[in-house]
């Protein structure tokens, strides 16, 4: 009888634990790391691009001519846009956005192939352009760094940024390199963390 009394009186106590551990107000696993100032881009798919729509947003700079780290990362964006559909997020309260640092040979009808060849879907996988001088002081905002090189080659800084609702950076990832795609499951847990 008293074993029976004390298996209960342990038994609630793990689930009042278990309870209070679950509705206790954990700390925020996603720090504000800076605030990115709005801006507007044309969208190549048809309109403009506002960084200030009320969704999270993955951002990402390409260009069309490099050789291995955007297309790589491109192509996980992919498995991004696929899983994100899946859960219900994508183009409804998340956007995945890629910025070109080519504008100059990068036209919208050489990105709207370059996006068709990874099975882009436009509702939301963004692809945007702007003038030269526009998306460098997109990218000093973001402290994204780039400078061309001889030919059609640039070199350029390799970090993607989780954008919040209140375009606050939330996070920041590495893109692909042919060692190591981008951290898809560790992106999708912060968006979920996000949109809760």
């Amino acid at each position: 009888m008293k074993k029976q009394r004390w298996l209960i009186i342990l038994l609630v106590s793990l689930a009042g634990f278990a309870i209070i551990y679950w509705f206790w107000p954990h700390g925020e696993k996603l720090p504000v790391l800076d605030k990115v100032e709005a801006f507007q881009l044309d969208d190549v798919h048809g309109q403009g691009y506002e960084l200030s729509t009320e969704k999270i947003k993955l951002v990402s700079f390409f260009y069309t001519n490099c050789p291995d780290i955007c297309p790589l990362t491109m192509a996980d964006f992919k498995v991004l846009q696929d899983q994100l559909k899946s859960q219900g997020l994508f183009g409804k309260k998340v956007d995945l956005v890629a910025i070109t640092i080519d504008p100059e040979h990068d036209t919208s009808q050489i990105i709207k192939d370059y996006a068709d060849s990874f099975g882009a879907d436009t509702t939301g996988w963004k692809w945007l352009r702007g003038s030269p001088e526009k998306t460098k002081e997109i990218a000093a905002n973001l402290q994204m760094q780039y400078q061309k090189l001889e030919g059609d080659f640039f070199a350029h800084s390799t970090t993607m940024f989780l954008i919040d609702k209140q375009n606050q950076i939330r996070a920041l990832y590495d893109m692909a390199n042919q060692n190591k795609p981008i951290e898809k499951e560790r992106i999708i847990k912060d968006i979920q963390l996000l949109t809760k």
